[in-house]
């Protein structure tokens, strides 16, 4: 299998199913509906880092969608965990705004 299809292995199933079992609800909004696991380092940039439960964090779909198009601009841009946290921090910061 070539490193293209990475996501579609085995390890990659298991490794999504643990980091939503672990996290139980989306990491952004406390939603349970259409969750994702989100790697912080990307997958593709950071392939030692792929199947790391610690790289992950689930999010609802939307706020997936969000983190890529609006903060990232793209789901193919390398995302890392400082780009996560400040996502986070901007987050936080328009929910006190309310």
């Amino acid at each position: 299998m070539s490193d293209k299809n990475w996501r579609n292995t085995r390890d990659y199933r298991v490794w999504r199913a643990k980091v939503i079992r672990r996290d139980k609800r989306c990491k952004v909004c406390n939603s349970i509906k259409n969750r994702v696991a989100h790697h912080l380092n990307s997958g593709s940039y950071f392939p030692d880092q792929r199947y790391d439960v610690e790289n992950g964090i689930c999010l609802c779909h939307d706020c997936h969608v969000q983190f890529h198009t609006n903060y990232k601009r793209s789901f193919k841009e390398k995302c890392t965990k400082y780009d996560f946290n400040n996502f986070m921090c901007l987050v936080k910061y328009f929910k006190q705004k309310k």
